[in-house]
């Protein structure tokens, strides 16, 4: 599952001659073959990446060429990261949607009274031509469809097929509307935020003046340091006064005694 996050990198093919790196690169694609199950050849990107001069530049072109599409992809990395979590969710929801319509339709061909252990075995004994029937019904992909055997095994764990939920046209539809407009729509405006320049939270020097966040207004307001200086005042006023009137008592009033 883990396939489209690898890259490799032949690094120091200066190192060999022209005949010589031919022959390692088709060494390492064959065997890489044999690790990726994929369809298409993995992409090798090929180069010396350090800052000394080439040994052999008989590939100079091609080694520059694949150092800059190297840089291309670490630098397209969060994207790529949020499309494949958009892609995720995309085959998680048709899954989801694959299960509601076989186990609907399991749950349609079982009695509910009598006959229900007969109509378990035929569902068993026929259950690849049922998801096929399911398939070309609800206009299913192929590739979203489960093993029919270990679809089976897992149905083995349930002795009434009755216990499985309905089908649910409104759900399904809401799946559709999902994959079809409003996943389309959040990549959409996703990758318009990204073209957008990065707002931090730090103040902004503009014409001289500094543009603070709303948020940040009451710290940064003026007034609430004029308060608080008055404040400092009012309290330095008090003391003053208290002090007087402790000297008056303490030096004055023993002469009128």
């Amino acid at each position: 599952y883990n396939d489209d996050k690898i890259r490799c990198v032949l690094n120091k093919a200066d190192g060999v001659t022209r005949e010589q790196l031919v022959r390692v690169y088709g060494a390492l694609l064959w065997n890489m073959g044999k690790i990726f199950d994929t369809p298409e050849v993995v992409r090798v990107y090929t180069g010396s990446y350090w800052n000394g001069a080439l040994i052999n530049d008989d590939f100079k072109h091609m080694f520059e060429k694949d150092e800059r599409l190297l840089v291309r992809e670490l630098l397209d990395l969060p994207r790529c990261s949020a499309e494949r979590k958009m892609n995720q969710m995309v085959n998680r929801i048709r899954l989801v949607k694959v299960h509601i319509c076989i186990l609907g339709t399991l749950r349609e061909m079982t009695p509910l009274w009598i006959g229900k252990k007969r109509s378990r075995e035929h569902i068993l004994n026929n259950l690849e031509t049922i998801m096929d029937n399911v398939r070309v019904k609800f206009d299913l992909s192929k590739g979203d469809m489960p093993d029919p055997q270990a679809f089976a095994r897992c149905l083995k764990n349930f002795p009434d097929l009755s216990v499985f939920p309905s089908i649910d046209r409104a759900l399904i539809c809401r799946f559709d509307s999902l994959i079809e407009k409003e996943i389309p729509k959040i990549v959409r405006d996703a990758a318009n935020v990204a073209k957008e320049p990065r707002s931090g939270k730090r103040s902004v020097i503009h014409n001289s003046k500094v543009i603070t966040k709303k948020d940040e207004s009451d710290k940064m307001n003026p007034e609430n340091g004029r308060d608080f200086i008055g404040l400092l005042g009012n309290i330095f006023v008090f003391v003053f006064l208290l002090l007087f009137l402790l000297l008056v008592v303490v030096f004055v009033a023993p002469l009128f005694g």
